[in-house]
């Protein structure tokens, strides 16, 4: 375990997060802990994960509130005493301009997308800072600079960016790098949890998307975005930081 690097990843029982858990455990170089808000979508990691979720530590908590980021505080630092990596994954996404998108709606959105990165960064402060080479990777999107869809998710993903480019300033005097990865779409089950679509709807709506893209397809969280967040938390990004990275077939083209 001392030459493993200790990584936190939010969101990490669906969607990019669980992408990232499967392919850092066939690295073989991680001890990962796992951020959720639901005890049936932990079960649910767990199961697709099968006898590898033992490598993995399953915390619940909403990162949106500073009662359970102090309790994820606690727990990293009485079995770790540091943290090498933050993997800010964890997001909502309602569809709806500004016509049809209700304030709760407005506020669940920059919550989670924004004000969680904010708040688990600040809180997780002190561990990262006795980390090794220490990285934080914001998952943003492409949307961060593309309009549609959603009006609160691309205004809180463009604060993402700001966020990650203010933090790479800010925390390059202790050593800790702070980039984000911008996909496009991605497999998840992110529009089918908000309603939005059924799983039905969301697959006719993928296939749909796939010609857009040059690479001919929408991405795949496991096979495309996981290995540049990889890389991002590896020792081979030293000098990178305030980075901006798209991940998006070609879609920005």
């Amino acid at each position: 375990m001392k030459n493993k690097k200790v990584i936190l990843i939010t969101g990490g029982t669906s969607g990019i997060g669980f992408g990232t858990i499967e392919y850092l455990l066939e690295q073989g170089n991680y001890e990962i802990i796992s951020v959720s808000r639901g005890d049936k979508n932990i079960s649910l990691a767990k199961g697709k994960l099968g006898e590898k979720a033992n490598q993995v530590i399953f915390l619940q908590g909403d990162v949106s509130k500073e009662e359970d980021c102090k309790k994820i505080y606690n727990e990293i630092e009485r079995k770790y005493e540091k943290l090498d990596g933050l993997v800010n994954s964890a997001a909502i996404i309602k569809l709806g301009g500004i016509e049809e998108q209700t304030l709760e709606e407005w506020n669940n959105a920059l919550n989670i997308n924004l004000t969680a990165i904010f708040l688990l960064s600040k809180t997780l402060l002190p561990l990262l800072k006795k980390g090794t080479n220490t990285s934080i990777v914001n998952i943003s999107s492409m949307s961060s600079n593309r309009a549609g869809g959603s009006i609160a998710y691309c205004a809180s993903k463009a604060g993402v960016d700001m966020l990650t480019k203010y933090m790479g300033q800010e925390l390059g005097k202790y050593n800790i790098r702070v980039n984000s990865v911008n996909p496009a779409a991605v497999y998840t089950n992110t529009y089918v949890a908000s309603g939005d679509y059924t799983q039905e709807g969301y697959d006719k709506w993928s296939e749909e998307k796939a010609p857009l893209y040059p690479l001919g397809r929408i991405g795949d969280a496991k096979k495309d975005v996981a290995p540049t967040i990889e890389f991002l938390l590896s020792d081979k990004s030293l000098w990178t930081t305030g980075a901006v990275y798209l991940v998006d077939g070609g879609k920005s083209i």
